[in-house]
């Protein structure tokens, strides 16, 4: 038998992001089991005009910083959407794989179905797998494009399922998948457990383009790789669909799907990318770096202290302990992106669920600024039952915090969380089916008494009410204004904020 040949999309409309850690370690398990595997990515094909392209407006609403040079520019550029169809066609018909991959989140899942559909009639198997597939499986095995789902984690089954798809065998038997038959019956299999994050295999990054690890931080350019430390979460974010992930596994496994990984195979992955692919700067993976306890910070700043690469970890209000940032700094933390969401204590504990105060919210950016590290400050708007009132008080908690950098993203409702639940609900979604947008682009709640509009003039002028004094803020809710003259004063301010503060500022460009 030939070799069985995988062909893997990222579906990616980001002028810059990381490499994708799945494909990576996807990678890593297909060479070890001598199967070959081509990468189409996405990323430098200019795809704007028809979907959203998050860091476009992140930059556009002063969420990030203007970079240093410009990772976009036309010499890099492989075309827009209709040349991105022709050249994955053409690499079809030429490579022949035996089946096509793709990890979708909601906001991609569009976008890939485009994609898989320019080769749909060459007859090869389309396997999806990520976030959305595992929470939305049902809508995503509908479309005449999808074959089969990879519901939770790939990395036990992905073998396999190539195996079986290449000596055309039933796929009965494997864990996980979701397989359109014939007569368009679903085969559903069940979840297996989460993988031990200490067995999985190195990340390989030789899969991708060099260009492709270059990416924006502080309003710099680094080569930049991701490493992974943890996987899940243990907040219960009604925004996020990591509790429903939990739940998920808990009750059809019996296991934890909260994870992480021994410091001393983080060290190893740290090695790899600092040595071998010359490494300028590092972001942790995690969406609670601090997670890991006091000892184990230690024995990670021990090895970590021969390495001294710059590096940026997530973290929540909750969790930032002085000792374990002085420990960190010693070593080269640059960067800490602090989730905060909302700055309402009432509302966050009651409809976000994130049961902190805005003390230890302070008190935690207070030991940041004590030891000079950047940090930004993760806000959403829109939220199901706010009001542009209750939205001030994140204007107000942000001011008081003094981030480097702060970004509001408009609540999206994906499938999964519970405020996508409550949306529908309270009838703030009309369509049961419709797919989220990325949560840079615009709402998709109707409520009442905070409108789509009102919504994106709260985001658009979110960083002109952190930074202008408050005898400006009658001229920023003009700018709010979706209208030809709140536009106006919007670039006016947009303008001005550039000159006085930009450059006193840094910026992650999550």
């Amino acid at each position: 038998m030939s070799k069985i040949k995988v062909m893997f999309i990222n579906p990616n409309p980001r002028t810059m992001s990381l490499v994708s850690p799945t494909v990576s370690i996807f990678y890593s398990i297909f060479r070890a089991n001598s199967i070959e595997m081509m990468y189409f990515d996405t990323t430098f094909y200019d795809v704007s005009d028809k979907y959203v392209n998050p860091d476009q407006c992140r930059q556009a609403i002063l969420g990030v910083k203007n970079f240093s040079r410009n990772l976009t520019s036309d010499d890099m550029s492989k075309g827009d959407m209709n040349q991105l169809l022709a050249d994955f066609r053409e690499l079809v018909s030429t490579w022949e794989p035996d089946v096509i991959m793709a990890s979708v989140m909601e906001s991609t899942f569009l976008f890939t179905l485009e994609i898989l559909g320019s080769v749909r009639d060459l007859g090869i198997p389309h396997v999806l797998g990520g976030v959305f597939p595992t929470f939305a499986p049902e809508l995503s095995i509908k479309y005449d494009e999808v074959d089969i789902l990879c519901i939770g984690e790939g990395e036990k089954i992905i073998v396999p399922l190539c195996q079986k798809l290449k000596s055309c065998e039933s796929l009965e038997g494997i864990p996980n998948l979701w397989v359109k038959n014939k007569d368009q019956s679903i085969s559903k299999a069940k979840l297996t457990a989460p993988v031990d994050l200490n067995k999985n295999p190195s990340f390989d990054a030789s899969i991708f383009d060099q260009q492709r690890f270059y990416r924006a931080m502080a309003g710099n350019i680094y080569k930049m790789f991701p490493v992974e430390t943890h996987r899940g979460c243990s907040n219960k974010c009604t925004f996020c669909n990591s509790p429903l992930q939990s739940e998920k596994y808990k009750k059809e496994t019996g296991k934890k799907y909260l994870r992480k990984k021994s410091i001393a195979n983080v060290i190893k992955d740290v090695l790899y990318f600092s040595e071998r692919c010359q490494a300028e700067y590092l972001f942790f993976w995690a969406d609670n770096f601090l997670l890991y306890s006091r000892d184990e910070i230690d024995e990670f700043c021990r090895a970590y202290s021969e390495i001294i690469l710059p590096f940026y970890v997530q973290t929540y209000p909750t969790t930032i302990d002085e000792y374990k940032i002085i420990k960190l700094c010693q070593v080269g933390l640059h960067r800490v992106g602090m989730g905060v969401e909302h700055g309402n204590e009432k509302f966050r504990r009651e409809i976000v669920k994130r049961n902190y105060s805005n003390k230890s919210a302070i008190d935690g950016a207070e030991i940041l600024k004590k030891h000079n590290v950047q940090y930004s400050c993760n806000n959403i708007v829109g939220f199901p039952t706010e009001t542009p009132e209750l939205h001030m008080d994140t204007v107000r908690l942000n001011r008081l915090l003094q981030p480097n950098t702060a970004s509001c993203s408009i609540f999206t409702p994906f499938y999964g969380t519970p405020l996508r639940e409550l949306s529908l609900k309270l009838g703030y979604l009309k369509d049961p089916d419709i797919l989220a947008p990325t949560n840079d682009e615009s709402s998709i709640l109707d409520m009442p008494q905070f409108t789509k509009d009102q919504i994106a003039g709260k985001s658009r002028t979110f960083n002109l009410y952190l930074k202008f004094p408050e005898n400006r803020w009658d001229q920023i809710e003009q700018a709010e204004q979706m209208t030809p003259e709140g536009e106006r004063i919007w670039l006016e301010l947009k303008e001005e904020y550039a000159e006085k503060y930009e450059n006193m500022s840094t910026a992650d460009s999550r």
